[in-house]
């Protein structure tokens, strides 16, 4: 029979917060008229069940949404290397893991980080093992127990003998492999000084222009004065010139041969 709001109240003895919050874990519009049996058997009562349990409202959804996803997935993926594993873990369940950390669970689950591959009933464990501690808050001891590992191996050994048998670079190689680089980032210095350089001078000009301005000011001065103080041209137009004076005229002009004094012609 189909469900009201109401209906859920009565039936399973919850506040309206209650009914809102149990729908929206189980990812129900907490809107909608009336809900199916499927919907209450198949979502909401399984979200109840998680509260029963001791879980949060978040952590039942978060719980819920990873099964709903691991019966989605009807075709079995492909094996993964442990960083594959992780990345999937990520972008599918939303769960981020370091890789100390999850070396850490995998001992907890009793999987091992040396394995070549891991197939998806191993991924699936690993799965559940974090919903354990991450968000149950259960111990690595507690979940080893929850696993059946009778002797709970410590996580730093496991993560010595990981990080022992991945590595790939010998210490000669390693050295090898810094000196190529270095050398390749050296044969860029060079041009990286006179570019730095330039770019240094242009900033030391553009914070002193006023200084150079005056610099330059009192040096055309300077250059000036240098060249006055040599300059023949200065000399000359030092010296005072003085006109020569025109000779004294007679006050009676002069008469020309053929004219005598009265003014009468001679032959």
């Amino acid at each position: 029979m189909p469900y009201t709001k109401e209906l859920l109240q009565q039936t399973y003895s919850l506040s309206v917060e209650d009914v809102d919050a149990t729908l929206t874990a189980s990812n129900l519009p907490i809107d909608q008229a009336d809900y199916s049996d499927e919907e209450i058997q198949s979502r909401f009562d399984v979200i109840r069940a998680l509260i029963q349990q001791g879980k949060t409202y978040k952590q039942a959804s978060a719980h819920f949404q990873r099964q709903e996803k691991k019966r989605a997935a009807s075709v079995e993926f492909p094996p993964m290397d442990i960083l594959e594993m992780l990345t999937h873990i990520k972008s599918e369940y939303g769960i981020e893991l370091e890789l100390t950390e999850a070396i850490e669970i995998m001992a907890a689950c009793g999987l091992s980080p040396n394995q070549k591959e891991y197939r998806q009933l191993e991924c699936e464990r690993l799965i559940e093992a974090c919903d354990l501690i991450k968000e149950q808050g259960r111990s690595h001891q507690q979940v080893a127990a929850h696993f059946g590992i009778v002797q709970f191996q410590d996580y730093s050994q496991q993560i010595a003998e990981f990080f022992g048998d991945s590595a790939s670079l010998s210490e000669d190689e390693l050295v090898d492999l810094v000196d190529s680089i270095t050398l390749q980032r050296a044969q860029n210095i060079p041009g990286l000084v006179n570019q730095m350089y330039l770019k240094n001078v242009v900033k030391a000009l553009e914070e002193n222009k006023q200084d150079i301005k005056s610099f330059y000011s009192g040096l055309e001065q300077r250059i000036l004065e240098r060249i006055e103080g040599k300059s023949r041209l200065k000399t000359l137009m030092g010296s005072q010139w003085h006109p020569m004076p025109l000779p004294h005229s007679s006050p009676t002009p002069m008469l020309s041969p053929n004219v005598s004094e009265n003014g009468t012609s001679t032959d």
